[in-house]
């Protein structure tokens, strides 16, 4: 009966293959919940913003057009004033498509848009990359709003004097190592955006080593398994 009892469980017990099955289920899960919140804050943006001022485009226009025999003075006051909002509204759909997917990312690929993110950030940052080839767009896309997120953790609650970020690709994945010299404590428990960050590397098998003592340094490395063109 013990090497009956032995066998079972030797059978039955939970193999390597199980376990990534489960994880990659989880993981998926999340992955959608969390793209159908994107495409919800995409909506929400286009409506309350975009689409608004579109709207209010064609209401002046056909104020506008009424007045036009009338009030030649008060059309051009209007047409100056739709000029001004169609200008807003297009900075805004611009925004927002930066927001989707960055054309840099696209035009440049990931070091170069990750470049440019260190230009356009408050704080002090270099930037080296030896990638020798371009991943795929969800993976470039998914560590460039990684490498974003960490930033504007840095800027909102580590106050760095300096900020260093490393993209290599070894052994068939792409490393991304982001440290700063702040005071430390970052924890994803905490709420500081690093589970958003975990959720969006694990979609791709991918994983987050947070390295924060209090006081610091902080050493944030970021890790996707994928193959390069």
């Amino acid at each position: 009966m013990r090497a009956h009892a032995r066998l079972a469980r030797t059978l039955l017990a939970p193999t390597e293959t199980s376990r990534k099955v489960l994880h990659l289920t989880r993981t998926r899960s999340e992955a959608v919940s969390s793209s159908a919140a994107e495409l919800r804050r995409i909506e929400r943006d286009l409506h309350d913003g975009a689409q608004a001022r579109l709207v209010a485009l064609g209401m002046n226009l056909g104020v506008a057009e009424k007045l036009l025999a009338k009030d030649p003075e008060a059309v051009r006051a209007i047409l100056a004033d739709t000029r001004k909002a169609s200008v807003s509204a297009l900075n805004e759909l611009r925004d927002l498509i930066r927001g989707i997917h960055p054309p840099v990312l696209s035009d440049r690929g990931l070091a170069d848009a990750v470049r440019a993110l260190a230009m356009d950030s408050p704080l002090d940052v270099s930037v080296t990359a030896e990638l020798p080839g371009r991943a795929d767009a969800p993976v470039e896309s998914a560590l460039y709003f990684a490498v974003s997120e960490i930033l504007t953790n840095a800027a909102k609650h580590a106050a760095p004097t300096h900020v260093t970020v490393d993209l290599r690709y070894a052994d068939g994945r792409i490393r991304a190592e982001v440290g700063d010299d702040g005071h430390g404590g970052a924890d994803p428990s905490r709420g500081t955006g690093l589970r958003g960050i975990e959720r969006r590397l694990a979609a791709f098998d991918g994983v987050l080593a947070v390295h924060s003592p209090v006081g610091g340094p902080t050493t944030l490395t970021l890790e996707i398994p994928c193959a390069l063109s």
